[in-house]
């Protein structure tokens, strides 16, 4: 996810271009909200993928290799 945030903000508009785009104004209004935003949006979504894949590989391990 991490990696996404970066290429969000390499190809376009994307999670990772709140963060740069807070980083960027550093000091202004809002510029912490718009990093904070962006970090705890992608923490989620890294959070929810991972959840996904762990039911993923359960359900798709047959019982008998399951430990």
């Amino acid at each position: 996810m991490g990696i996404a945030a970066i290429a969000a903000y390499v190809l376009g508009p994307g999670l990772g271009g709140l963060i740069f785009s807070g980083l960027s104004r550093l000091g202004g209004a809002n510029a912490l909200n718009s990093t904070l935003v962006g970090t705890i949006a992608i923490v989620l979504l890294a959070l929810v993928l991972d959840l996904l894949l762990v039911l993923t590989g359960r359900l798709t391990t047959p019982r008998g290799i399951r430990v």
